[in-house]
């Protein structure tokens, strides 16, 4: 059996292989360093040249680094750490050795392996042979050259490379702290962040930070560039790009210059995707910037009350939203309260330039309008929610309201003045001093009437006084009630106690106060009432001249009568011998009887105003209450014009419509006759009240003209007396002592001056 010695290898061998392999571990520790740093260098140097002329955006620069980090990985795997767990055997090692040192005739490589084997395995083999041959191939290990077999010269050279580049990694190193391009080089392309090259201009994205830009969901957003001057600046671009990339796809535009050609702007439209866009020109580029969409604030509930005046009782109502615009009235309280879908930073109502902050509480807005500041005009909601966020035409960040804000308009209805209507019944525009005027009217307002009151103006015609006297009247007995919405205005005042001479005019006003506590009080007035103020012998001539009016007026109307009896006669005769009326006859009959009712229609007015003057005798108490002259025109023209126009005019006009529905000829004539009567009676009568009032006439104007002669005569004594004073007052300042008393003046005559309320000549009873 083979011996398990073996025999010990010759220290020069173990020396020789163990110096080869630190030799070929430093060889290919410097190579691959130096290999990975060249590649390295060349990553940085491709990148930079890259970089500054294509201004690579943040995604190529991306890949950039991640392809220049595995390609420095790769040699490092390659070159260095490969080599290095890879393991040489011995005999490569010798026979590289025996190779390059040439002569040693296989002495290395055959002591080595008879140093390996087992001679007492095998006993044909010499051991003197054997240890002869090793000590042979120790004795030619000791003499081998390693710097022959190693090619030290290439280690050297690597070694001196693997200095220089790291003085160059160390300069590079030193720069990145005070050389500008290799610091934007190393934010670019090794931190990923965005730098920009040293060049003429950029391009800055207004609103845009941290490579984004927030937008509203769903607007149009417009992109705005401007042009920020760069060293050695000398023009802007002449045209900037907008490249913008989606999930459907990538586009490009133009933008539009703005107006100083340092600004170019460009629109997104309906933003409801995210997008990417960057900006370029030919000198200057932008990174990509995402769009980040943001939900606009949603108004979820809205409520607007209005809280009418206290003083109307109207209390509050709610205002229907999107149904304006609203009328209130004004003093009213304005209320709002909503709720939206986002957490919001500001609520206020805008009017204009003013704002009415609201309060923000549970997850809603409120907040009020003060009865006192409700103004006019088209309110806004403005709300801002909490987000932050650069907006067009705003400065600095601002939150985002909602896409369609809220509007409605305000219109102020003012508190009416109350509606006086007044008239006075049973007098003319002239009136004696001791008239009674009757009023009848109406006070009317939105909500309650707290005061009414009467008021009078006089000024007398030749009077040297410029103002005129004012004052109020009592109101008892014609004002029934007041704080009502609706007031009735019946009874009359004395003018009496106010002394308001003749020849004057007097004016009478209504006016009413409502319980408006906020604007107020509303005042309103009727129009003047404006009446003249006469004495009696001027009243009864205005009142003879309108009876004649009436008497006039009365004599047409029987002439008008007088002919329709004829044209009933006439047609009478036509028809008697006609079973029906033919159409020629029936057209006449019936314009006949349209005739007939319009003078009952013609003959009222005329009872009316004789009715009005009656009234007006007794309301200026021209005479007592059974005077003659308003006996004369009850009984004698009043009461039979009143029967005519019921009575005889009527039945005529019912015998004629009667006529004219009858197909009997016999009972026809039946009905003409009785029309024909009924007329006669009226026409009759009517003669007989203008024989009257023409027989009255006479009498009046001689009672008219004894008021005439009396008013003269009083005038005549005033000035008498007058004209007596003023010499009595001569002759007394002419006395030698100026003393005495002036002696009293005889009384007047009874009659004298008794003026217009000396008693009337009273006419007879028949008259």
């Amino acid at each position: 059996m083979p011996s398990k010695d073996r025999q010990s290898l010759p220290r020069s061998l173990a020396r020789v292989i163990a110096s080869m392999r630190r030799a070929v571990i430093r060889f290919f520790l410097i190579d691959g360093v130096n290999k990975a740093l060249l590649f390295l260098f060349g990553f940085v140097a491709i990148s930079y040249l890259v970089d500054r002329n294509f201004r690579m955006d943040k995604p190529q620069r991306t890949i950039m680094l991640v392809l220049g980090a595995a390609a420095v990985l790769y040699a490092l795997w390659r070159w260095l750490l490969r080599p290095l767990f890879s393991r040489l055997s011995d005999d490569a090692l010798l026979l590289q050795a025996e190779q390059r040192e040439g002569g040693l005739d296989e002495r290395l490589i055959s002591a080595l392996e008879l140093a390996r084997m087992d001679l007492d395995s095998d006993p044909n083999v010499s051991r003197g042979m054997v240890h002869q041959t090793i000590e042979r191939g120790a004795e030619a290990g000791r003499a081998v050259d390693l710097t022959k077999v190693l090619r030290f010269g290439r280690l050297r050279f690597n070694a001196v490379l693997l200095v220089f580049l790291g003085l160059f990694s160390a300069l590079g190193a030193v720069s990145l702290a005070f050389f500008k391009p290799a610091q934007t080089w190393f934010d670019r392309n090794v931190l990923l962040g965005d730098s920009q090259w040293p060049q003429k201009y950029f391009l800055e994205i207004a609103g845009a930070e941290e490579g984004r830009l927030r937008v509203p969901r769903g607007d149009d957003w417009p992109v705005v560039a401007k042009v920020v001057p760069g060293p050695g600046f000398e023009a802007g671009p002449d045209e900037v790009e907008l490249e913008v990339r989606s999930a459907s796809g990538t586009r490009r535009e133009s933008m539009v210059r703005g107006g100083d050609g340092m600004e170019f702007v460009a629109e997104l439209v309906n933003l409801v995707e995210s997008v990417e866009f960057r900006l370029s020109s030919r000198e200057a580029e932008t990174e990509w910037l995402k769009v980040e969409l943001v939900d606009r604030p949603r108004i979820a509930e809205l409520k607007l009350m209005a809280v009418a005046p206290e003083y109307t009782g109207g209390g509050s109502r709610e205002l229907p939203v999107g149904a304006g615009p609203y009328y209130l009235l004004g003093g009213t309280r304005l209320e709002v309260t909503g709720r939206t879908d986002k957490a919001l930073a500001r609520a206020a109502l805008k009017l204009g330039d003013r704002e009415y902050p609201l309060e923000i509480a549970d997850g809603g807005f409120r907040g009020a309008v003060d009865a006192g500041a409700l103004e006019a005009g088209t309110y806004e909601l403005a709300i801002e929610d909490t987000e932050r966020m650069a907006l067009p035409g705003e400065e600095g960040l601002v939150g985002l309201g909602p896409r369609e804000p809220v509007r409605f308009k305000i219109r102020l209805s003012p508190d009416k003045k109350p509606r006086v209507q007044v008239a006075l019944e049973g007098v003319s525009g002239m009136v004696v001093p001791g008239v009674r005027l009757p009023f009848r009217g109406s006070v009317t307002d939105d909500y309650a009437v707290e005061k009414v009151a009467l008021l009078y103006e006089w000024k007398q015609d030749a009077s040297e006084e410029e103002e005129p006297r004012r004052g109020e009247l009592p109101t008892d007995g014609i004002i029934t009630e007041v704080s009502s919405n609706e007031l009735e205005i019946a009874g009359g005042v004395e003018i009496g106690p106010l002394d308001v001479p003749v020849n004057s005019r007097l004016s009478v006003t209504v006016r009413a106060e409502d319980n408006n506590l906020v604007s107020g009080p509303g005042i309103g007035e009727s129009p003047p009432l404006l009446l003249r103020v006469v004495g009696v012998a001027e009243l009864r001539a205005d009142l003879l001249r309108r009876e004649k009016e009436q008497r006039g007026i009365l004599g047409e109307l029987v002439k008008k009568q007088d002919l329709l009896l004829t044209d009933v006669g006439a047609l009478d005769a036509e028809t008697r011998e006609m079973e029906e009326l033919d159409p020629s006859a029936d057209e006449r009959l019936v314009a006949i009887q349209k005739q007939q009712k319009l003078m009952a229609s013609n003959l009222r007015p005329i009872i009316e105003r004789l009715q009005g003057m009656v009234q007006e005798i007794v309301n200026n108490r021209l005479e007592e209450e059974d005077g003659i002259l308003k006996e004369r025109l009850n009984t004698k023209v009043i009461a039979p014009l009143k029967r005519v126009a019921e009575v005889e005019l009527a039945g005529a006009a019912l015998a004629l419509d009667a006529a004219r529905r009858e197909g009997d000829p016999v009972a026809r004539a039946e009905d003409f006759a009785t029309a024909m009567d009924a007329q006669r009676r009226a026409i009759a009568a009517m003669d007989e009240v203008l024989t009257h009032m023409v027989r009255n006439e006479t009498y009046q104007m001689a009672v008219n003209l004894l008021y005439e002669i009396q008013r003269a005569q009083e005038r005549i004594q005033k000035l008498t007396e007058g004209e007596k004073a003023e010499q009595l007052g001569t002759v007394i300042e002419d006395r030698p002592d100026g003393g005495g008393e002036p002696k009293p003046e005889p009384e007047s005559q009874p009659g004298a001056g008794g003026g217009d309320s000396a008693a009337a000549p009273t006419a007879p009873a028949d008259s």
